[in-house]
């Protein structure tokens, strides 16, 4: 029997909102987030898991946090786990619509604390087998440095289904660098909200990844971001890259409020689709009154690699001061036909040519990966889709070392 759907202080969004138009909504209102989990029938064995990329790591099933197959964290970190339910969000906008439904859904909310001026590495490990709700908070105090590898997989044959709720806030002169990786080896819809608040004089690198082990794997993505450049001098660097194939669909909105002065964001999104595959993504950059001498860069780029496939970036800036550095672009286009020409004159195949030309596109994105064994284990799954990806590495590290 399937369960009622929750219900939520906003309206369900529709292609018909602005910043929804090129999600796949049809796949989301196809799932009941407060359907019954069997955990008997959830827990994956060890030997099902990725090698980690730290010495360090959580691991959630379908949101809930599971002791057997974490870590202990490292000194200066605190983690505790809240089974109340959480206070349910009162904005009725449609962007937080599924936040709303987190809310209320949550089975549990884990709270990860970084001490003041502590140097942290972990990862979190997200596991997909039905549906799940996932909730996090993450607090880093003044001076500490966090290096967050956050994963998100699917096993087993059914569709799975996550909602995930993300929030991080940053304390004055605090880093992180965080690496999210949504690989998807069996069926999923994914959605998430992320609020990343950042205070003064802090830092954020961020690179996310989104891939599919095969053309075939039916994938669902949509990820709603809210950052606020909350202190004097804050910093981002926002990387991201879509590799879509097959009918595979993946939409992204990203708001970014600057609203103290001399903040900074710098914004490189790179997708790929073939096949028949769908990708958005809209970088909404908003520059408040009182953030006198904000830096906003965006760079947009997709690749159409497929007569069926497509594509839609949209860059915004609202601004309300004139005392701010702002630039944007962003294109959509297919492989570069010179280039293409370049490589088949070197006696290099059709297949494995284009694919380099794909893997010199997503590249600029992958080099900001904040871990040489994490960047390693990506290439290594983009194999099926870029053939081209783990030679032109190796060619790449022999030329080093000569």
């Amino acid at each position: 029997m399937t369960a009622s759907p929750l219900t939520s202080a906003s309206r369900a969004p529709t292609n018909r909102d602005e910043n929804w138009k090129y999600a796949n909504l049809r796949a989301l209102s196809k799932i009941s987030f407060d359907a019954a989990v069997d955990e008997r029938t959830t827990v994956p064995i060890a030997a099902d898991l990725p090698a980690s990329t730290t010495a360090c790591r959580l691991v959630l099933i379908d949101g809930q946090y599971s002791a057997s197959l974490s870590d202990a964290l490292p000194s200066g970190t605190e983690l505790s786990i809240d089974t109340r339910s959480a206070e349910v969000e009162t904005d009725e906008s449609v962007d937080h619509h599924y936040l709303n439904l987190n809310r209320q859904g949550r089975r549990q909310t884990l709270r990860l604390h970084v001490m003041q001026n502590q140097i942290v590495q972990l990862e979190i490990l997200h596991v997909a087998t039905r549906v799940g709700q996932p909730a996090i908070e993450v607090q880093i105090e003044s001076g500490a440095e966090l290096t967050l590898t956050e994963r998100h997989i699917a096993l087993g044959t059914a569709t799975a289904a996550t909602n995930l709720a993300l929030d991080i806030q940053l304390a004055e002169h605090a880093k992180l660098h965080l690496a999210r990786w949504q690989h998807f080896a069996s069926p999923a819809t994914y959605i998430e909200t992320l609020n990343l608040g950042l205070g003064a004089s802090s830092e954020c690198d961020l690179t996310q990844i989104t891939s599919a082990d095969r053309s075939d794997t039916v994938v669902s993505s949509r990820s709603t971001v809210f950052v606020k450049h909350a202190g004097e001098g804050a910093q981002l660097h926002w990387n991201s890259a879509v590799i879509a194939d097959g009918q595979q669909q993946h939409d992204a909105y990203v708001r970014i409020d600057h609203q103290a002065r001399r903040a900074q964001t710098h914004q490189l999104f790179r997708g790929i689709a073939s096949g028949r595959s769908k990708i958005g993504f809209n970088g909404h950059m908003l520059v408040g009154p009182s953030a006198y001498g904000t830096h906003s860069g965006q760079s947009l780029k997709t690749l159409l690699a497929g007569s069926e496939a497509e594509a839609n970036v949209r860059p915004q800036l609202e601004i309300y001061t004139n005392e701010v550095t702002a630039t944007h672009g962003a294109t959509v286009g297919k492989l570069d036909g010179d280039m293409l020409f370049y490589l088949l004159s070197r006696g290099i195949d059709p297949d494995t040519a284009e694919s380099l030309l794909k893997w010199a596109f997503v590249s600029d994105v992958l080099t900001h990966l904040p871990s040489a064994e994490l960047r390693h284990q990506i290439e290594a799954s983009l194999v099926r889709q870029l053939p081209g990806a783990m030679a032109a590495r190796e060619s790449s590290t022999q030329e080093t070392a000569r």
